[in-house]
Protein backbone atom coordinates (compact mmCIF):
# COMPACT_ATOMS: atom_id res chain seq x y z
CA UNK A 1 0.00 0.00 0.00
CA UNK A 2 2.96 2.10 0.87
CA UNK A 3 4.61 1.67 -2.16
CA UNK A 4 0.83 2.86 -4.29
CA UNK A 5 0.76 5.75 -2.31
CA UNK A 6 4.23 6.84 -3.24
CA UNK A 7 4.00 5.73 -6.85
CA UNK A 8 0.31 7.95 -7.18
CA UNK A 9 2.38 10.94 -5.34
CA UNK A 10 5.42 10.87 -7.31
CA UNK A 11 3.08 10.93 -10.53
CA UNK A 12 0.71 13.75 -10.04
CA UNK A 13 3.48 15.65 -9.05
CA UNK A 14 5.50 14.65 -11.95
CA UNK A 15 2.37 15.97 -14.17
CA UNK A 16 2.44 19.11 -12.36
CA UNK A 17 6.07 19.52 -13.50
CA UNK A 18 5.23 18.92 -17.00
CA UNK A 19 3.59 22.26 -17.18
CA UNK A 20 5.83 24.51 -15.71
CA UNK A 21 6.84 25.98 -19.54
CA UNK A 22 3.03 27.30 -19.43
CA UNK A 23 3.18 28.73 -16.28
CA UNK A 24 6.43 30.54 -17.05
CA UNK A 25 5.41 32.46 -19.77
CA UNK A 26 1.73 33.70 -18.21
CA UNK A 27 1.06 35.56 -15.53
CA UNK A 28 0.58 34.09 -12.09
CA UNK A 29 -3.00 33.04 -11.72
CA UNK A 30 -3.22 32.05 -7.66
CA UNK A 31 -3.91 28.75 -7.77
CA UNK A 32 -2.03 25.82 -5.88
CA UNK A 33 -2.39 22.45 -6.66
CA UNK A 34 -0.90 19.85 -3.92
CA UNK A 35 -0.51 15.94 -3.31
CA UNK A 36 0.86 14.02 -0.70
CA UNK A 37 -0.05 11.79 2.42
CA UNK A 38 -2.89 12.43 5.62
CA UNK A 39 -2.56 10.69 8.70
CA UNK A 40 -5.91 10.05 10.39
CA UNK A 41 -5.45 10.43 14.44
CA UNK A 42 -8.25 8.31 15.90
CA UNK A 43 -7.60 4.72 16.47
CA UNK A 44 -11.04 3.86 15.09
CA UNK A 45 -10.40 5.42 12.14
CA UNK A 46 -7.35 3.57 11.82
CA UNK A 47 -7.71 0.52 12.25
CA UNK A 48 -11.07 0.82 9.39
CA UNK A 49 -9.13 2.11 6.69
CA UNK A 50 -6.02 2.61 7.32
CA UNK A 51 -3.06 4.81 8.67
CA UNK A 52 -2.00 6.60 5.05
CA UNK A 53 -4.74 8.11 3.00
CA UNK A 54 -3.56 9.55 -0.63
CA UNK A 55 -4.92 13.19 -0.37
CA UNK A 56 -4.79 16.17 -2.89
CA UNK A 57 -6.08 19.80 -3.30
CA UNK A 58 -6.43 22.65 -4.85
CA UNK A 59 -6.05 26.52 -3.97
CA UNK A 60 -6.92 29.88 -5.12
CA UNK A 61 -6.26 33.06 -3.99
CA UNK A 62 -8.48 35.68 -3.73
CA UNK A 63 -7.01 38.58 -2.83
CA UNK A 64 -4.17 40.31 -0.64
CA UNK A 65 -4.97 41.78 2.25
CA UNK A 66 -3.56 45.75 2.41
CA UNK A 67 -3.19 45.85 6.36
CA UNK A 68 -0.75 43.30 6.65
CA UNK A 69 1.32 43.95 3.14
CA UNK A 70 2.89 47.17 4.46
CA UNK A 71 5.59 45.23 5.51
CA UNK A 72 7.91 44.29 2.86
CA UNK A 73 9.34 41.09 4.89
CA UNK A 74 5.75 40.11 5.95
CA UNK A 75 2.59 40.05 3.72
CA UNK A 76 -0.99 38.60 3.89
CA UNK A 77 -3.59 37.22 1.64
CA UNK A 78 -7.06 34.88 2.00
CA UNK A 79 -7.71 32.14 -0.26
CA UNK A 80 -10.41 29.69 -1.28
CA UNK A 81 -9.41 25.74 -0.76
CA UNK A 82 -10.80 22.56 -1.43
CA UNK A 83 -9.16 19.07 -0.74
CA UNK A 84 -9.81 15.35 -0.72
CA UNK A 85 -9.03 13.02 1.85
CA UNK A 86 -10.39 9.67 0.98
CA UNK A 87 -10.18 5.77 1.85
CA UNK A 88 -12.04 2.64 1.68
CA UNK A 89 -15.50 3.87 3.21
CA UNK A 90 -14.43 7.11 5.10
CA UNK A 91 -14.16 10.82 2.97
CA UNK A 92 -13.88 14.01 3.84
CA UNK A 93 -13.97 17.02 1.47
CA UNK A 94 -13.34 20.25 3.18
CA UNK A 95 -13.76 23.45 1.47
CA UNK A 96 -12.56 26.26 3.40
CA UNK A 97 -11.80 30.09 3.50
CA UNK A 98 -8.07 30.86 4.67
CA UNK A 99 -5.85 33.07 6.19
CA UNK A 100 -2.63 32.93 4.55
CA UNK A 101 0.40 34.77 5.85
CA UNK A 102 4.07 34.89 4.13
CA UNK A 103 7.45 35.49 5.23
CA UNK A 104 10.08 37.34 2.87
CA UNK A 105 12.24 34.25 3.55
CA UNK A 106 9.68 31.63 1.72
CA UNK A 107 8.32 30.64 5.13
CA UNK A 108 4.32 30.48 5.40
CA UNK A 109 1.30 29.78 7.76
CA UNK A 110 -2.28 29.10 7.51
CA UNK A 111 -5.92 29.00 8.74
CA UNK A 112 -8.97 27.85 7.41
CA UNK A 113 -12.73 26.94 8.16
CA UNK A 114 -15.66 26.08 6.44
CA UNK A 115 -17.75 23.15 5.26
CA UNK A 116 -16.98 19.53 4.95
CA UNK A 117 -18.34 16.74 2.88
CA UNK A 118 -17.94 14.13 4.79
CA UNK A 119 -18.48 9.82 4.00
CA UNK A 120 -18.34 7.46 7.00
CA UNK A 121 -19.41 4.51 8.37
CA UNK A 122 -22.31 4.84 10.77
CA UNK A 123 -22.93 2.69 14.34
CA UNK A 124 -24.92 0.14 11.71
CA UNK A 125 -21.93 -0.28 9.22
CA UNK A 126 -23.51 1.70 6.57
CA UNK A 127 -21.55 4.23 4.98
CA UNK A 128 -23.85 8.19 6.06
CA UNK A 129 -22.96 11.05 4.30
CA UNK A 130 -23.43 14.68 5.88
CA UNK A 131 -21.82 18.37 6.38
CA UNK A 132 -19.90 19.56 9.02
CA UNK A 133 -17.65 21.75 10.80
CA UNK A 134 -14.01 21.92 8.82
CA UNK A 135 -10.93 23.49 9.73
CA UNK A 136 -7.06 23.72 9.72
CA UNK A 137 -3.88 24.97 10.56
CA UNK A 138 -0.83 24.60 8.79
CA UNK A 139 3.30 25.68 7.70
CA UNK A 140 4.92 25.62 4.95
CA UNK A 141 7.48 26.66 3.08
CA UNK A 142 8.52 28.18 -1.04
CA UNK A 143 11.18 26.44 -2.09
CA UNK A 144 11.70 28.79 -5.58
CA UNK A 145 10.58 32.58 -6.17
CA UNK A 146 10.04 31.74 -10.01
CA UNK A 147 6.74 31.52 -11.94
CA UNK A 148 5.97 28.46 -10.55
CA UNK A 149 7.43 28.31 -7.06
CA UNK A 150 7.40 24.32 -5.12
CA UNK A 151 6.31 24.36 -1.81
CA UNK A 152 5.91 21.94 1.00
CA UNK A 153 3.47 22.16 3.59
CA UNK A 154 2.10 20.33 7.09
CA UNK A 155 -1.29 20.82 8.45
CA UNK A 156 -3.60 19.47 11.01
CA UNK A 157 -6.69 19.48 9.21
CA UNK A 158 -9.72 18.95 11.49
CA UNK A 159 -13.46 18.13 11.24
CA UNK A 160 -16.68 18.37 13.90
CA UNK A 161 -16.52 14.41 12.83
CA UNK A 162 -13.46 13.46 15.04
CA UNK A 163 -12.94 10.50 13.10
CA UNK A 164 -11.74 12.16 10.17
CA UNK A 165 -9.68 14.66 12.10
CA UNK A 166 -5.43 13.97 11.22
CA UNK A 167 -2.11 15.68 9.59
CA UNK A 168 -1.36 16.24 6.19
CA UNK A 169 1.89 16.24 4.44
CA UNK A 170 2.02 17.70 1.07
CA UNK A 171 4.34 18.76 -2.17
CA UNK A 172 2.74 21.03 -4.32
CA UNK A 173 3.40 23.65 -7.21
CA UNK A 174 1.57 27.27 -7.68
CA UNK A 175 0.67 28.63 -11.02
Amino acid sequence: MKKSVLIVTAVAFGSLLSVSAFAQETKPLGLSVRAGIFLPTQKTTKNAAGKQWFSGGVEYKLGDLSFANENKMYSASYSISADLFQKKDYRNIPVLLNYVGRTADGFYYTAGAGVGFVRELDATNRKKSSTALAYQAGIGYEFTKSAMPLFVEAKYIGSSKSKLNGFGVFVGVRF
